[in-house]
C-alpha cells in the first residue's frame, strides 16, 4: 500500500494544490487526495495537463483520488449540472493517471427509503458509465458512526439509507457497473463491527481506497461520534489488524489519514502532516 496526504486534520485549507503536493513531497507521502477542479485551475495556470503531470513526477507525488464534484444527493437540476462537466474533469483526470474517484453516502435520509435507493442506485450508474469511458474506478463510503443514523442523536434522517459493508456491496451491484467499488475506512468498519476476515474476504478490484483514523480511547463502537477522531495508533481502534485484513486481500492502492476533528492535530500543516506520517510508519505504513 501506498501513503496518500489527505487534507483533513491538517489545517491546510489555504494552501493551492501545488503547494499541498509540496507538503506531501517533503512529509513523505507518495501521493495527495485532490480535487479535479483544483487540478483544472492548476493545468491551465502551469500550460495544461502535461505541465501539472510533469511538475507531479518532479516532486515524486502522483494524484492518488480525487472527490466527486456531482451533487448526486440534492435535486434533479443540481445533479444534471454536475453530470454536465463530469466527462471533462473525468478526462482531466486520465490525462493526470489519475484512476480513482470518491465520494460517501449518508446513513439515513428524510426522503422514503425506496425512493433514495433507487434514485441513488440509478445516479451512481450513470456516473460509473462516464467514468468507465476514462478508465476511472468509483469507490463508495458507508458512514457507520451511530449517532447519524435514523434514530441517532444527530441522525441524517428518519429514514434508514446504507451504513453497512454488506449493504454497500448489494447497492454496488443493483447498479450493474464493474468500475464500481469501496472506499473502505477505518473508522466506519469499527462503528459498524467490520472484522478483519471480512475485509480479508474482499478483493484488490473491490477496493477503491482506503481512510483510516483512530477512535477516542473508551468510547466504544457505539460511542463513536463521527467529527471526534483521532490520529492513528493514539486511540482504540485495532488497525493492526485492519492493516492485516487489507494486506490479506490484496489491496495495493493508496490508502490515506482522515482525521475528522474539532481542530487540526498540530499547529501548522507542515508539523500536522510530518506527526500523521510517523504514525503512519509506526503502523508500517
Amino acid at each position: 500500500m501506498q501513503v496518500s496526504l489527505c487534507g483533513a486534520g491538517l489545517g491546510a485549507g489555504k494552501l493551492s494544490l501545488l503547494e499541498f503536493t509540496q507538503l506531501a513531497a517533503h512529509s513523505g507521502y507518495s501521493g495527495v487526495d485532490f480535487g479535479i477542479s483544483s487540478a483544472q485551475r492548476l493545468a491551465d495556470e502551469l500550460g495544461g495537463t502535461t505541465a501539472l503531470s510533469e511538475r507531479f513526477l518532479t516532486l515524486g507525488v502522483a494524484p492518488a483520488t480525487f472527490g466527486l464534484e456531482v451533487e448526486w444527493r440534492r435535486d434533479d437540476a443540481a445533479f444534471a449540472a454536475g453530470m454536465a462537466t463530469l466527462a471533462e474533469k473525468a478526462a482531466i483526470a486520465q490525462q493526470l493517471g489519475c484512476t480513482r474517484c470518491c465520494t460517501w453516502m449518508p446513513s439515513a435520509t428524510s426522503d422514503d427509503s425506496g425512493e433514495w435507493r433507487g434514485r441513488t442506485v440509478a445516479r451512481f450508474r450513470e456516473i460509473g458509465k462516464v467514468f468507465a469511458d476514462y478508465g476511472v474506478r468509483f469507490g463508495l463510503e458507508w458512514v457507520g458512526p451511530h449517532h447519524l443514523r435514523a434514530g441517532g442523536e444527530n441522525q441524517m434522517g428518519p429514514n434508514p439509507t446504507v451504513w453497512t459493508l454488506p449493504q454497500t456491496l448489494e447497492l454496488i451491484a443493483e447498479t450493474g457497473q464493474s468500475n464500481i467499488g469501496l472506499l473502505v475506512d477505518s473508522y466506519h468498519c469499527y462503528t459498524t463491527g467490520i472484522t478483519e476476515d471480512e475485509i480479508a474476504a474482499l478483493t484488490d478490484s473491490q477496493i477503491v481506497h482506503v481512510h483510516i483514523n483512530d477512535a477516542p480511547r473508551g468510547v466504544g463502537p457505539s460511542g463513536a461520534k463521527d467529527g471526534q477522531r483521532v490520529v492513528p495508533g493514539t486511540g482504540e481502534i485495532n488497525l493492526a489488524s485492519f492493516l492485516s485484513g487489507l494486506r490479506r486481500a490484496g489491496y495495493g492502492g493508496y490508502i490515506a489519514c482522515e482525521i475528522l476533528a474539532p481542530a487540526p492535530v498540530a499547529g501548522t500543516p507542515d508539523e500536522a502532516a510530518t506527526l500523521i506520517r510517523s504514525a503512519l510508519r509506526g503502523l508500517g505504513l
